[in-house]
C-alpha cells in the first residue's frame, strides 16, 4: 500500500487521485460504516461516498499533514454517522389527523371555541353592571357581600344584577341548545 498522500492531485490528475483513493480505501471504509449502521446499508454507502468526496476535496491538506488517510476517513465516517443520527433525532415528530385520537387527555378544541363564542355572545347582551357583578361573583369567586364591598353597592343590588345576568345568559345558551344541565 503506497502512501496516498504522495499521490495528492494537482489540477491535472484529480481524477487519478480519486480513483486511487476509491480503490485503496472504499472496501475497508464500507465494512466499517456497515458495522456502525447494520440496519441501513444505503446510508453506509452514502457515508463512504461523502468521506471519499471530502478526502478528495481536502487532498492538499491531507498531503501537507502527512497523516494517515485511512484514519482520517474512519474519523470522518464516524463523525458523519453521529451527526446524521443527531439530525434525525432532532426532527420534530409529525402527526396525522388520526394520531390525535391516541393522545392522552385529548381535548376537542372546536367545542371549546364554540363554547367561548356562545359565552361571549351572552356576555355581550348583559349590561356593564351585570358583567361586573358576574365577574366578581363567578370569575373572582367572591361572596356576594365581598363583591358588593368591591363594587361599592349594596348586597341586594349585587344579588339582583347576578340574578338578571344569569337569566340573560340562560336565554342565550338555550338559543344554542345548551340546557341548564349542560351549564
Amino acid at each position: 500500500m503506497t502512501a496516498l498522500a504522495d499521490r495528492a492531485p494537482s489540477s491535472a490528475d484529480g481524477n487519478a487521485f480519486l480513483a486511487a483513493l476509491h480503490a485503496e480505501h472504499r472496501e475497508p471504509l464500507l465494512r466499517f460504516t456497515r458495522r456502525l449502521l447494520p440496519v441501513d446499508p444505503h446510508r453506509a454507502e452514502d457515508v463512504v461516498q461523502e468521506c471519499l468526496f471530502r478526502a478528495w476535496r481536502n487532498s492538499e491538506t491531507l498531503s501537507a499533514k502527512g497523516t494517515s488517510v485511512r484514519g482520517w476517513l474512519f474519523t470522518v465516517a464516524r463523525n458523519l454517522i453521529v451527526d446524521w443520527a443527531r439530525r434525525d433525532n432532532a426532527r420534530p415528530v409529525l402527526f396525522g389527523d388520526d394520531d390525535f385520537d391516541l393522545l392522552p387527555g385529548r381535548v376537542d378544541f372546536a367545542d371549546e371555541v364554540v363554547e367561548r363564542c356562545v359565552i361571549e355572545e351572552g356576555l355581550a347582551r348583559l349590561t356593564p353592571m351585570q358583567r361586573e357583578a358576574l365577574e366578581h361573583v363567578y370569575r373572582l369567586d367572591r361572596t356576594r357581600q365581598r363583591a358588593a364591598v368591591s363594587i361599592g353597592v349594596p348586597v341586594g343590588t349585587v344579588k339582583s344584577r347576578v340574578h338578571h345576568a344569569k337569566i340573560a345568559m340562560t336565554e342565550v345558551l338555550a338559543c344554542h341548545g345548551v340546557t341548564a344541565a349542560g351549564w
